[in-house]
């Protein structure tokens, strides 16, 4: 799901050969940063989840870098002033407590001239797959157990990105509209791999079984406009911001 928006984030940084490259909330952007500075690059990733960290050193693997990984929140960053081309954030903004503060971190361990590039997911009124999981979630789990699905397209809309990048002091700032789609195999396998991946496996797991079978019912027939001969497509939109220092 995160693969084509982390390429699209990397080609508008314009990362190049040998240049030093950040990845805030990291994973998927570090590894294909890592394979386009190259050996004379430098990549790190800093993220304040140890769990997230491991998973993503795990998964960089035989690539022309080693990447540096740092626990650390964006709002405090190990790291000496200038010391990167290119900062990255993929989905990780509409988390941070303090985003004016995280701006301003990233911009402090970027070079004069270096690069940010965002990607701040819009809002779940243009995720229709997820605004129909959310409302079956609301009915047959609570809008407790939904919450944290909100969360992630709870962010800052263009305007807002544009004011909080001007008003760190990035100059060059650019806003666009990114959109893709990712696949799985059928309805219920969407809401199983949401349930794997993150806060809902726990009160999910907790449902009788009929609440259950009752969410899956719905969302089989909810989710079946998006659905094709290769199974469920789940389109996305995103923000992507850009700036420089």
């Amino acid at each position: 799901m995160f693969a084509p928006c982390a390429t699209q984030l990397l080609d508008l940084a314009a990362v190049e050969p040998g240049e030093r490259v950040l990845d805030v909330a990291c994973g998927t952007v570090a590894r294909r940063a890592a394979a386009r500075v190259g050996a004379g690059g430098v990549v790190a990733g800093s993220d304040v989840n140890e769990g997230m960290l491991e998973v993503a050193a795990a998964t960089a693997i035989d690539l022309p870098v080693r990447i540096e990984w740092h626990r650390a929140d964006a709002t405090a960053l190990p790291l000496p002033d200038g010391a990167f081309d290119v900062v990255c954030c993929q989905q990780g903004l509409q988390f941070v407590p303090d985003p004016p503060l995280a701006l301003r971190e990233a911009r402090r361990v970027l070079t004069p001239g270096g690069r940010l590039a965002l990607a701040v997911w819009r809002s779940i009124d243009h995720h229709p797959v997820f605004a129909a999981f959310v409302r079956a979630l609301e009915r047959h789990a609570g809008p407790g157990t939904a919450a944290p699905l909100r969360a992630p397209f709870g962010g800052p809309g263009r305007e807002e990105l544009r004011r909080r990048l001007t008003e760190t002091g990035f100059d060059e700032v650019q806003v666009r509209i990114a959109t893709f789609g990712a696949r799985f195999p059928s309805p219920g396998e969407f809401l199983w791999r949401q349930a794997a991946s993150s806060p809902l496996g726990v009160p999910l797991a907790a449902l009788d079984e009929e609440p259950r079978r009752a969410l899956a019912r719905e969302l089989d027939q909810t989710l079946g406009e998006w659905v094709d001969d290769d199974g469920l497509v789940v389109p996305m939109q995103t923000w992507l911001a850009t700036a420089r220092r």
